[in-house]
């Protein structure tokens, strides 16, 4: 009889099968916790990421411009496996604002990519999640351009005249609340160094009533045309510059009305500054000799001399194509000498007086520093008398110590001439080692 052969399994099992199993589950927790402490989730904020807006033309399309009225950026979380999210950046990340997708309570929703695989949109979080925009209604209004020039021109040389070739006013296209806060439009050009005429490019800047310029936000929403209403190509336009030439030391001529009180003359007519400096254009310049002022100073009934400031003003504004240089003031002092018929005035050089008793241990310093004026009166009101027909005396004897002094002149006249009035003058002195310190400061 044959012998049964037992059924045998077709691979032998390993002994401690449970054991064994329970060996791999403890080593895939092992390494599952270990794999979560040094690579675990966690979350992470992109902070300041802008919103890109596309398709505004389906708002500008109906004569609607849109403002942002939420913040123009968002925060973004991302939770994601920590060596993940130290290999992102804020530039990892795209928010994009489709104005297509506006809903009627004005707000667009927010769609966010990121360049990383890895993190996939469930993963992430925008906060805001849309933008909150408030529609107005497109306006356009028409603006003066002010030109300003920066630097100076080569010595000899002003800006006479500046023009923009594109036209004086710009047509401004935008929002009706941002149009309505344009306070005004500058074409600034640097004509520093320049010599000749120069045709120079500025971009336009714009600043609102209070004078804070716009943002780049805010130009960005704006529509600049020219005068004709050509759309200008990066808000620039041509300013044509001409320079005029300075004419220096032009005199100054001043002329009187009326008459004086009787027995009184005018005897003299000067002018502080005596000269003054003008800008032109070389045809205008080419006429100008001496400013004859249009505004005459009345003599009537004067017995004496007198001062009386004049605004050279309306007389420049009368010449075409000519002002006066920049930092000339417009106000000139006039000094009208009236004096008694017989009457003279004579100036005496400081080196023609005679200095008695000088101080050896004080400088002296003497006002006025170059020269007196004597007044005297004739008996002959025909016959004149010269500075070298004085004699003149200073007796210096009272200054002995520093301080200001005033001192009496002494005049000898010739025969059949009195003094007027006396006449003084002012010494300042100093101990002669103070001056030698201040020297040395200065």
């Amino acid at each position: 009889m044959k012998r049964k052969i037992p059924w045998k399994l077709p691979f032998k099992l390993p002994k401690n099968l449970p054991l064994k199993m329970l060996s791999v589950v403890v080593a895939f927790l092992i390494w599952l916790v270990v794999a979560n402490v040094s690579n675990p989730t966690t979350s992470k904020l992109f902070r300041d990421i802008k919103i890109e807006i596309i398709n505004e033309d389906s708002v500008t399309e109906i004569d609607k411009a849109f403002d942002i009225v939420s913040e123009d950026s968002v925060v973004i979380k991302v939770t994601e496996r920590k060596r993940v999210l130290e290999s992102l950046s804020a530039s990892d990340f795209t928010v994009v604002a489709d104005m297509e997708n506006l809903t009627e309570m004005n707000t667009v929703p927010l769609t966010v990519t990121c360049s990383n695989s890895a993190v996939t949109l469930d993963e992430i979080t925008v906060v805001p999640s849309s933008m909150k925009v408030e529609l107005e209604q497109i306006v356009e209004s028409e603006f003066v351009v002010t030109v300003e020039t920066t630097g100076t021109p080569v010595n000899g040389y002003e800006v006479g005249t500046t023009e923009v070739q594109e036209g004086k006013t710009v047509q401004i296209a935008g929002p009706e609340s941002l149009i309505e806060k344009i306070g005004q439009v500058t074409a600034s050009v640097s004509v520093n160094g320049i010599s000749t005429d120069q045709r120079l490019t500025s971009v336009l800047s714009i600043s609102d009533k209070n004078g804070d310029t716009l943002s780049e936000t805010q130009m960005s929403r704006l529509q600049i045309k020219d005068s004709s209403g050509v759309l200008l190509s990066d808000n620039s336009v041509t300013v044509n510059v001409e320079l005029w030439e300075v004419l220096y030391e032009v005199p100054i001529e001043i002329q009187t009305y009326g008459t004086p009180e009787s027995g009184y003359e005018v005897t003299g007519v000067s002018t502080v500054p005596t000269t003054i400096n003008l800008v032109g254009t070389d045809e205008a310049l080419e006429e100008i000799d001496t400013i004859v002022v249009s505004e005459q100073v009345s003599v009537s009934g004067a017995t004496e001399t007198f001062t009386q400031e004049v605004d050279l003003s309306t007389t420049i504004s009368e010449m075409e194509n000519v002002r006066l240089a920049s930092g000339v003031d417009s106000s000139v002092t006039v000094t009208i000498q009236v004096e008694k018929n017989g009457d003279q005035t004579v100036s005496l050089a400081l080196s023609e007086l005679t200095v008695l008793n000088r101080p050896d241990n004080l400088v002296l310093t003497f006002s006025p520093a170059d020269a007196i004026s004597v007044t005297v009166h004739a008996e002959d009101e025909e016959s004149t008398i010269s500075g070298s027909e004085i004699f003149a005396t200073i007796d210096l004897s009272v200054c002995t110590e520093a301080g200001d002094y005033e001192i009496p002149v002494e005049i000898e006249l010739p025969e059949g001439y009195t003094l007027v009035s006396e006449v003084t003058i002012t010494v300042n002195a100093t101990e002669a080692e103070q001056q030698a310190e201040a020297s040395t400061e200065d």
